[in-house]
């Protein structure tokens, strides 16, 4: 009878224990996605012309990249859906530039249209964080710079992603 009331004091000691490394899980949880939440506010978006990378410095002209979709915007501007036959309108008030900070962890995601920088013919999307390769494939453009704007997630004055979108 004692052995039998040991083993289901163990039981529940072990059960109790569990519970609480599972109270501290959640918690552990809660946490990241908290942090997680708090980079999402922290960070904003734009869209530019990239003209110069220079060291850690990124030299962009940023633009405001209009959808068919966004009417009341077009109607601002007194464009039409037929000034934006691809589907997009790139309205540039000025051409004034900025600089921005690239990082070590700035993530470059780009279309490689001549499958030089690894994109297959199943995906020409290539991803990395090596600034020496989005460099690269900067230089396979006139002048080292696009005819097209690339989308930048920012936080604060420090790129933290350059995404390239096809805009054919």
């Amino acid at each position: 009878m004692m052995k039998k009331r040991w083993i289901l004091l163990m039981m529940c000691a072990c059960i109790s224990g569990l519970g609480g490394c599972g109270k501290q899980t959640v918690t552990e949880k809660a946490e990241e996605t908290e942090t997680a939440d708090s980079m999402k506010e922290d960070t904003t978006e734009l869209c530019a012309y990239i003209k110069e990378i220079n060291g850690n410095t990124l030299v962009i002209d940023p633009v405001e990249y209009i959808s068919s979709g966004d009417s009341d915007r077009l109607a601002s501007y007194k464009h039409t859906d037929d000034d934006m036959p691809d589907g997009y309108y790139i309205y540039n008030k000025d051409e004034k530039t900025e600089e921005v900070t690239l990082t070590d962890q700035t993530e470059y995601s780009f279309l490689d249209w001549t499958r030089e920088f690894g994109g297959t013919d199943a995906d020409i999307r290539v991803v990395t964080k090596d600034k020496m390769i989005f460099e690269k494939y900067m230089e396979t453009y006139t002048d080292a710079k696009p005819g097209m704007p690339f989308f930048l997630k920012m936080k604060g004055n420090t790129v933290i992603q350059i995404l390239e979108k096809p805009m054919v």
